[in-house]
């Protein structure tokens, strides 16, 4: 039926049944977005993280918090794993929530806002008052065709009806473009280069940065204090997401104290570098990421702190952009001692071409990097762009499958296999489905965690 409607209406009159649909279905629940003070957190990374952040330092002020999450729904102390498969869900399915957020009396709304329900109108009706732009890097160009299309969509969120507040990632290369269209009096840019200024608005900046394998410790600067934090979650990005979630404890007039303390009190986040516990002398982390992106800022955050080896299992998701496929392989090949390429999730989609599509891009991503063992922390960026695609897919001599890197169909196996594998000061690292609870595997939705699938191995070891 909806194939059938999207053929005989034009894309106007869609977006206006999404509107009115939208608007109908919190009207039905008594508006109640409208009670609470809406938080929209938009970008390719980070957004569930940051999200964490941000309820703990509203907490920690002493206000009660709802969250719409990736991961999770979160009702004031109350929180129930998300298993829709979407960050944000139907209107039908999220309205409710917001209803029981506002009888649980909770002031502020936390919400993840993807570009999907940005352009299906699935968060139409939602008043935000607060804008958050993470990062936009090369991602869901499956849905959206081109990156400035992607863009584009995000840039809407910061021209929203309702909004008073625009935080922005000054590091990110789009940062520019999201001024040039911010349409909000009170703006807040957040850096992690320590002289950062910006005459247009706030600024708050980190300096004096140190990252160790746990956690990361650094200061923030604002234009008339500084304090000291020591985050328990490790990577430069997770001092980004800590500097966004303070851009928005300040736009509360919350005191730094008050954000430090909120900050520090996020032990870990589900599926985002979340450790899992081994006693076997080797350690294991499962991680969401699923773009060249992401992912390679996890290898760069790892790789120089692991003693032993980084052995990395992988996947790519079906029914999305296949470019990103076979540069994955490559970084893996590239920063990882061995490789397991196994399946995710692959909708509509033959698993097996799947893996064999990222599989490609192992062989000549270790041909292109190869280092020394001790040239690892020096090693450049990987320049991941549309057009080495064909670079990566090419044949190389002697491929070294079954010796360093090998295709295993079953993600379980992978996982097994990797944890066989790992020896004392070694790393295992998981990645591709977080802390999904379900994967969809053509049209079943099969239950499935990462996390685990790992406890359960690592108890038969």
């Amino acid at each position: 039926m909806k194939k059938f409607i999207k053929k005989i209406l034009s894309r106007n009159a869609i977006n206006s049944l999404q509107k009115i649909r939208a608007v109908l279905i919190s009207l039905k629940y008594g508006s109640p977005a409208k009670k609470m003070i809406p938080i929209g957190i938009t970008g390719t990374k980070g957004k569930t993280t940051t999200a964490f952040l941000i309820s703990s330092i509203l907490e920690e002020a002493g206000y009660k918090v709802g969250r719409i999450s990736t991961v999770d729904y979160k009702v004031d102390s109350k929180t129930t794993v998300n298993e829709e498969n979407m960050t944000v869900p139907d209107p039908s399915l999220v309205q409710p929530w917001l209803k029981k957020m506002v009888e649980a009396k909770c002031r502020y709304l936390v919400m993840e806002v993807t570009s999907h329900a940005i352009d299906q109108y699935r968060v139409w009706g939602i008043p935000y008052k607060v804008a958050l732009l993470t990062n936009v890097t090369h991602d869901h160009l499956d849905y959206h065709k081109t990156f400035a299309n992607y863009r584009d969509t995000k840039v809407r969120l910061f021209r929203w009806p309702s909004l008073k507040i625009s935080i922005i990632n000054a590091d990110d290369k789009s940062a520019e473009y999201f001024f040039k269209n911010l349409k909000t009096k009170k703006n807040y840019f957040y850096s992690t280069n320590g002289d950062f200024e910006i005459k247009q608005g706030s600024t708050v900046v980190a300096s004096k940065i140190f990252l160790n394998p746990t956690a990361s410790k650094f200061t923030i600067k604002t234009e008339s204090e500084e304090i000291e934090i020591n985050l328990s979650l490790p990577g430069m990005f997770n001092v980004e997401n800590a500097l966004a979630a303070t851009c928005v404890g300040l736009s509360q007039n919350l005191r730094l104290g008050t954000i430090k303390a909120g900050l520090e009190k996020i032990m870990q986040v589900p599926g985002r570098m979340e450790r899992v516990e081994t006693k076997k002398g080797f350690t294991v982390i499962v991680d969401y990421a699923h773009t060249p992106d992401s992912l390679e800022k996890v290898y760069q955050t790892l790789q120089p702190i692991v003693r032993g080896r980084l052995i990395s299992v992988l996947g790519a998701c079906g029914d999305r952009d296949k470019t990103k496929r076979p540069i994955m392989g490559a970084l893996a090949a590239r920063f990882a001692d061995f490789v397991f390429v196994t399946d995710e999730e692959s909708y509509t989609e033959d698993p097996q071409e799947i893996i064999d599509e990222v599989a490609g891009g192992v062989p000549r991503g270790r041909a292109l990097f190869k280092k020394k063992s001790s040239d690892k922390p020096k090693r450049k960026p990987l320049e991941h762009k549309i057009h080495d695609v064909k670079e990566f897919m090419k044949k190389d001599e002697s491929t070294g499958e079954g010796q360093w890197w090998w295709r295993v169909s079953d993600r379980r196996d992978a996982i097994r296999q990797a944890l066989k594998l790992a020896k004392f000061d070694d790393l295992v690292l998981i990645t591709g489905m977080g802390a999904q609870t379900h994967k969809v595997v053509g049209d079943k939705h099969l239950p499935w965690n990462d996390r685990q699938v790992v406890e359960e191995e690592l108890a038969k070891l």
